[in-house]
């Protein structure tokens, strides 16, 4: 899994990057930056970690690794700087595969905004957001005393294959693979999922991970929450739904005008920690997966009933166990021949069923105040590889949703994906009373 996760990587850069702002009692010192992210790879093995080997026996060592690189940057926008991370590849003898950069603003040295971008082999979602977390509660402890006791080093955990459930092993996965099988394989032709319609194509080293943002505030966000739930929803469905709703009137417009009924598929990022034996908890590493429904978006549906049909087969998805599936599988797709790389990107090359994803973040499991320092807003993005190609990414941090929506460029259009998003953002308000 983690080797095809480095393939994929060859392809288009596949680096997840979280956002937070901070704000404390002045500018966050360099210097003491430095010495908590020496504290931080000091407590997680898989952050003084690189990559040795070839394609054909690639393998994590902690020998020849070097400290977290940080860079200081002044005045920058961070959106700006987050997609410069999105495409910045680590270099295949890089000594690190994590790396940190601090924007000060001088017209408010009280807020900084750091971005800690992770290549993709080693972390998901909730590593980067407890990640976040330690190095702030390290920074607090340096703030509080200057020769803080040495850091301990956490156990190195087994891959996700190994930690599966008992029902996702032996006789349990041949049941999933039938289930599997069957809605890949055998429905497909009946199903006729279309992809989304590429705009300008390109090939995977001439494209750009793009990024636009935008932001529910807390009256709208706990509206949303309460909305969904009314209507027999979940916010994640009304995400799905709405972005699934942008992208009909956006990219198949010509289907909505002449009522040809379209079915498109969405995937859903899912956290596969709390479900692992033993848990993992908030050990660094790859335990997350996606699973993808097919929705008709032609004729369009009311949100709220396209909400409850996301949210429905989401659930009786999760129940035949191809959560457990999806991400193993990608391994076992790596071709023999040498070097496997160059196949490898052309057989995953908009290979997704879905037309687009969507990660959702709700509320991080991390505190708020570490000592003088305070968070005050947190994102996450991750580059859509050469898998796909459009994926919304909320995060909800202080009863404010954000929602990050990352494009592949040109194949997705800058106008494109505005419309996407504003119009999601709309569909979004427009439930809120409806």
């Amino acid at each position: 899994m983690e080797r095809a996760f480095w393939l994929l990587d060859r392809g288009a850069r596949f680096n997840g990057v979280g956002v937070v702002a901070v704000r404390g009692p002045g500018p966050l010192d360099e210097a003491l930056l430095r010495l908590a992210l020496r504290r931080l790879q000091a407590q997680h093995p898989l952050l003084r970690m690189r990559v040795v080997g070839d394609d054909q026996d690639l393998r994590f060592t902690e020998q020849g690794a070097g400290p977290l690189p940080l860079r200081v940057l002044a005045a920058a926008s961070w959106q700006e700087a987050v997609e410069d991370e999105l495409n910045l590849r680590f270099a295949d003898d890089a000594d690190h595969l994590t790396r940190l950069t601090l924007i000060r603003n001088a017209a408010d040295p009280e807020r900084s905004v750091l971005l800690i971008t992770h290549h993709h082999v080693v972390t998901d979602a909730f590593s980067n957001v407890f990640v976040v977390r330690d190095l702030l509660t390290h920074l607090a402890t340096l703030l509080a005393t200057p020769a803080p006791p040495p850091v301990g080093s956490l156990p190195l955990l087994p891959p996700l294959p190994l930690l599966l459930p008992p029902a996702a092993r032996r006789l349990g996965r041949l049941r999933q693979m039938g289930a599997f099988v069957y809605k890949y394989g055998l429905c497909r032709p009946l199903r006729r999922a279309r992809p989304l319609p590429l705009e300008q194509p390109a090939p995977p080293a001439a494209r750009r991970n793009r990024l636009l943002q935008r932001t529910l505030q807390p009256e709208q966000t706990l509206a949303l929450g309460q909305r969904a739930r009314e209507a027999g929803a979940s916010v994640h469905g009304a995400l799905c739904a709405a972005l699934l709703l942008a992208t009909a009137e956006t990219a198949y417009a010509t289907e909505l005008a002449a009522h040809t009924p379209t079915t498109v598929g969405c995937f859903t990022a899912l956290n596969l920690r709390p479900q692992l034996t033993p848990p993992v908890g908030e050990g660094l590493g790859l335990y997350m997966s996606q699973v993808t429904t097919f929705h008709r978006i032609v004729p369009r549906p009311p949100l709220w009933q396209l909400a409850r049909e996301v949210k429905e087969k989401l659930q009786a998805t999760l129940a035949t166990g191809e959560q457990y599936l999806t991400m193993p599988l990608i391994g076992l797709l790596i071709p023999w021949r040498t070097p496997p790389g160059p196949a490898f990107i052309r057989r995953f090359d908009g290979g997704s069923p879905a037309a687009l994803g969507v990660s959702n973040l709700a509320r991080p499991p991390i505190p708020r105040c570490y000592g003088p320092l305070t968070i005050e807003d947190l994102h996450l993005a991750v580059g859509v590889s050469v898998v796909g190609q459009l994926m919304g990414q909320a995060t909800t941090w202080e009863d404010r949703l954000n929602l990050n929506l990352v494009y592949s460029e040109p194949l997705v259009s800058a106008a494109r994906a505005a419309r996407i998003l504003d119009g999601a953002l709309a569909h979004l308000q427009a439930a809120l009373v409806s």
